[in-house]
């Protein structure tokens, strides 16, 4: 009988014990998801920051298309959704129609390095666009 009494708390702590791992990978598995969640529910104001820089591609691109007098290099515009794009226009090295200081049917030709990338080493013209929309932002440059 000696050995029964000593062994009495063993079973109650061999439960704690697994009952401790299993609320250890719980709490890890649900700090993984909730993460994910968070991380997911972004992903709906990426899109629509995409969607925002490329609608200010597309009218940078009609209205070099339509050439319009009151045509700007740059500008921005807040749309219906309240998102935001911000869209510049520069006229390629390459482009023989454009001459730094010179304008092409109203545009102003840019011709300065602009960041890391330096000219604009495309055909005709680069344009850059950023899209926002709450606290994402996405953007598009096309070249052309």
């Amino acid at each position: 009988m000696g050995n029964k009494t000593q062994e009495r708390g063993v079973a109650l702590f061999m439960t704690v014990l697994i009952m401790s791992v299993i609320l250890a990978i719980g709490l890890g598995i649900s700090g993984i998801l909730i993460q994910q969640i968070r991380i997911s529910g972004n992903i709906g104001n990426s899109v629509v920051a995409f969607y925002a820089a490329d609608s200010g591609v597309e009218q940078q691109i009609y209205d070099l298309y339509k050439l319009k007098e009151n045509h700007s290099p740059s500008y921005n515009l807040t749309m219906a959704n309240s998102a935001f794009y911000e869209v510049t226009v520069e006229c390629s090295t390459g482009n023989l129609r454009c001459s730094e200081g010179e304008e092409f049917y109203g545009l102003p030709i840019d011709q300065e390095p602009e960041g890391e990338d330096g000219h604009c080493s495309s055909m005709n013209f680069c344009v850059r666009s950023l899209g926002t929309f709450n606290t994402a932002k996405r953007a598009i440059e096309v070249n052309y």
